[in-house]
């Protein structure tokens, strides 16, 4: 039985719904592979994770090593470090009183307010 990961499994589902819009007499329809991240231009260093991003891979390591390739860790750690910078970013900015809202929003109705 060959391997095949969820996103492909996704991608069958879907095709499998198109099949009766597309006719009965069809070939088999594949998604073209995934594409291969390009390696960094020669001359600029790889990006290395910060100990953050790889204490978390440890993680995901220690609990699905059995099922994740070299190559998957590597792509975990890199998305792990990504998000990691996103949420630096996010932190930067510092906020002044006037950024914050002037009101609390509430769902529930408060009876005699308002």
């Amino acid at each position: 039985m060959s391997e095949i990961s969820r996103r492909e499994f996704a991608q069958s589902l879907a095709l499998a719904a198109l099949a009766p819009m597309l006719g009965p007499h069809l070939a088999p329809i594949r998604w073209p592979p995934a594409a291969v991240p390009a390696p960094p231009p020669a001359g600029i260093p790889p990006h290395e994770p910060g100990a953050l991003a790889k204490a978390l891979a440890g993680v995901i390591r220690a609990q699905y090593g059995d099922r994740l390739s070299e190559a998957d860790l590597a792509v975990v750690t890199r998305q792990i470090e990504n998000g990691l910078e996103r949420a630096e970013k996010v932190r930067k900015p510092a906020l002044a009183n006037g950024n914050e809202p002037d009101f609390v929003f509430s769902a529930v109705r408060v009876e005699g307010v308002g």
